[in-house]
């Protein structure tokens, strides 16, 4: 399991915001053990006094999700983008599990 953090647009790197937003992928990683990879880009707007986030989940060699969110709070948009990127996965494997149950139902069906 591998997590990304990068900051663009930042004159200076905030490590705290980095190590939040690792601790934040990590819970995430923890809930959904089929993701290998999570990177997420955290974009600041200086002109506008906005951050962005956006949050990319590979699972099994897939893009499963991008999820990308706008916020004035840099931990706010953090948190936002990883519940936005959970949604999103645990849907994810909500219907991969009705898909092979309905498998099963027309294999035994037929017998």
């Amino acid at each position: 399991m591998s997590i990304e953090v990068t900051m663009r647009h930042s004159d200076v790197r905030i490590e705290s915001l980095k190590e939040y937003a690792e601790l934040r992928m990590q819970k995430l990683a923890a809930k959904f053990p089929k993701v290998t990879t999570i990177s997420i880009v955290i974009d600041v707007d200086a002109k506008k006094h906005m951050y962005m986030a956006e949050v990319v989940a590979n699972r099994l060699g897939e893009t499963a999700v991008g999820a990308k969110e706008f916020s004035e709070s840099a931990k706010s948009v953090i948190d936002a983008a990883a519940a936005r990127a959970e949604r999103q996965l645990l849907r994810m494997r909500v219907k991969a599990r009705k898909g092979t149950v309905r498998k099963q139902r027309a294999a035994s069906a037929k017998n």
